[in-house]
Order: C-alpha cells, then sequence, then structure tokens
C-alpha cells in the first residue's frame, strides 16, 4: 500500500507537534478500516487517512478544509452539530449520523476527542468513523423478527391453546363415561399438541438475555426440577457443588427438559441388547446423574445414548427422537444454556448413555493450583 505524503499529517498549527513520525503515523493510519479524521477549531478538516477518500471518492485537495457536518444528510447534520459544540465542551463526543458516500448512503459511528497542545490550548479534535450500516440494519430486522414472534406467541397462546384446552376437557368427559381406546388415542394426541404449545411459548417468549440473576446451587435445582418431571422408577444422584449466578425458573425448565428426554429415551438395557423401540419408548428405571466436571457441569444418563450421527441435530427445534416428544425440549435446553453465557454439546457418559455437557466458560484447573 502507497504511504500517503507527509503533508497530510504534518499540518498547521499545534498539529505538527503530535507527530514526531508523520510518514510512519500516515501509513499506519491508512491500513485502518475505519475513517480517521482531525479537525481544527473551526470544525475544518485538516488530517486524514486514505478510507476517507475512498468512501467519498474524493482527492486531497477536494477533502481539505471540508466542514464536519459538509459530509451527512441534511437529516442529521444538527446531530452532527451538536456533537462537534459537545467534544470541544465536553472533550469527548460519540454520534451516528448517515453520509452519502460514492455509492450508497452509509450509517457512520462517530467518535471525537478533544486536541490540546502542550501549553494546555485546544487546537481541535481527532475520532474515528466506523461503517455500522450492516449492524443497524441487522438490529431493525431483530426487532422486526421480534415483533413477529411474540404476535405469534399470542396468537398460539389464545387462538390455539384456548380451543386446544376445551377438546382436552371434552376428551376428558367422554372418557369417564365410555372406555374407548380411540378416545385414549385422541386424548393422547391432545396432551401432546398441548405440550408443543407449551413448548414453543417457552421459546417464543423466553429473550437471550438474563434479568436480574440470582446465586443458584445447581443441586438444589436439579433435585427441585426433578420432583416436577413424571420420572416413574427413574434414579437421581446428584454429585454437583457448582454455583451460578442465574435465573432460577430458566434453570429449572433446563434440568426438567433434560431428565425429561433421559428418562422418555433412555434404557437400562445395554445398547446391544436394547429392544428395538428402547429409543422409542425409553426405560422406567434409566439412572440419571449430575456431575461436575472439569469446564462446568454435566447431566448423566445410563440409558441407550445417542447416535453419534444425530448429536448435532438433537438441539435444533422440532427434532423429536420419539413419536411422543413436542421436538423442542433440548433446543430450549441450548435457549437457557446460551441465555447464561454458556455451551452445550452432547456426548457419550461413561455408563454409555447420553452426557450433556454444559461449559460455564471455568478456567481448567492447572497443576500445582
Amino acid at each position: 500500500m502507497p504511504i500517503h505524503r507527509t503533508p497530510r499529517l504534518r499540518t498547521d498549527g499545534g498539529f505538527d507537534r503530535m507527530l514526531e513520525h508523520p510518514t510512519l503515523v500516515a501509513a499506519a493510519l491508512d491500513s485502518l478500516d475505519d475513517v480517521f479524521y482531525v479537525y481544527d477549531t473551526d470544525a475544518k478538516l485538516v488530517a486524514w487517512n486514505r478510507r476517507l477518500n475512498d468512501v467519498f471518492d474524493l482527492t486531497d485537495e477536494e477533502l481539505r478544509g471540508t466542514h464536519a457536518e459538509d459530509f451527512f444528510i441534511e437529516a442529521d447534520r444538527e446531530r452532527v452539530r451538536e456533537a462537534v459544540t459537545e467534544v470541544f465542551e465536553e472533550g469527548d463526543t460519540a454520534v451516528e449520523a448517515r453520509v452519502k458516500t460514492a455509492g450508497p448512503v452509509v450509517r457512520f459511528q462517530l467518535s471525537g476527542h478533544r486536541l490540546v497542545d502542550d501549553e494546555g490550548t485546544v487546537v481541535g479534535f481527532s475520532g474515528i468513523g466506523r461503517d455500522v450500516t450492516e449492524e443497524h440494519e441487522q438490529a431493525v430486522r431483530l426487532a422486526l423478527q421480534n415483533e413477529r414472534l411474540e404476535s405469534f406467541a399470542n396468537v398460539v397462546s389464545h387462538d390455539l391453546r384456548n380451543p386446544l384446552q376445551v377438546a382436552i376437557g371434552l376428551v376428558d368427559i367422554e372418557r369417564r363415561d365410555y372406555d374407548s381406546d380411540p378416545l385414549d388415542r385422541v386424548a393422547d394426541a391432545l396432551d401432546r399438541m398441548d405440550r408443543i404449545v407449551s413448548d414453543v411459548l417457552t421459546v417464543a417468549r423466553e429473550g437471550d438475555d438474563l434479568e436480574d440473576p440470582v446465586s443458584i446451587a445447581l443441586a438444589v435445582v436439579a433435585r427441585e426440577s426433578w420432583k416436577t418431571v413424571d420420572t416413574g422408577s427413574a434414579t437421581l444422584d446428584v454429585r454437583t457443588q457448582t454455583t451460578v449466578e442465574g435465573d432460577p425458573d430458566r434453570l429449572d425448565r433446563l434440568f426438567a427438559n433434560c431428565f425429561r428426554n433421559a428418562v422418555e429415551h433412555g434404557s437400562t438395557s445395554p445398547r446391544s441388547q436394547a429392544p428395538e423401540d428402547a429409543v422409542e419408548h425409553g426405560g422406567d428405571e434409566v439412572a440419571v446423574s449430575v456431575v461436575d466436571t472439569e469446564r462446568g457441569f454435566a447431566i448423566e444418563d445410563d440409558g441407550v445414548g445417542i447416535d453419534p450421527d444425530d448429536r448435532e441435530r438433537v438441539f435444533d427445534a422440532g427434532v423429536s427422537r420419539s413419536m411422543d416428544g413436542t421436538g423442542f425440549g433440548l433446543d430450549i435446553v441450548r435457549t437457557v444454556a446460551e441465555a447464561h453465557g454458556w455451551t452445550v454439546t452432547v456426548g457419550e457418559s461413561e455408563a454409555g448413555g447420553a452426557a450433556f455437557e454444559f461449559d460455564l466458560g471455568l478456567r481448567a484447573p492447572v497443576a500445582g493450583d
């Protein structure tokens, strides 16, 4: 990359004293992807890097002396003028404004820092302009997506769930008077639909951020969550001493979904001897453990495990390993983990079953610690 001639950075007045090695500084600034600029006390451009030439397709002569607000569209110029005033009065400023470049309109995030000479006299300000157009567009798209998601959640909650509850109630009444296999199958189907609705609402309404996290002992939340799951003859062994900062309700759902997955899909038979429908129907006597690991904790079972080819897919929404599953349980597990800043992967337990391993970002122990 050619180095700009030194006059660009060897500027008039107090700016000369800032640069003992102007050629080296010029080369460094020209390597930036962001725009670098220096303005004098009249807010006129006196120094800049190559990126500014490229953005506006202007020569040095055309750029020199340009007023700060002149680069920006009319609607944003007042905001820029206020930022210039602020940097001289307060010492620093930050603002977003749009510019009409040689191509499309671009949104820049601009910083300003007041400059003074050795005698303390203000000689201007410098800053960085960063193209944040894509980030802004992504934020807008995300906001629209969240609005649609909330609208969808409301439809599911009211327009679907209410008639579903009516249907469940009517079927229950009929089952009290008639012992019918078709009615039992309808009841099972309605119950599964109700669980799907609940899981979809959980996914739709829980954000990625935690509000007011508290200190939680994982052993406590694990034991309490176990009580809420239909575990049959399954057993729980809690061997964790880990305490985290988190949301108790969301962690309860994380453990409940992992426990439910173990009970519904586990089997105490070795995989080589397990019946063909073991994964389909599970085994009541599966043993589940919550243990500490070097990077966090794991929820393990001694069931048939998860095929290595399926381990990446099990966290995807809508993917279920049984006819009765909703397909959202493990997606909720991953969502809750990520909201806490964790990652979750699935592997194989020492007993050959499934092991959901949660990485809390802890430092691995070092010998001698």
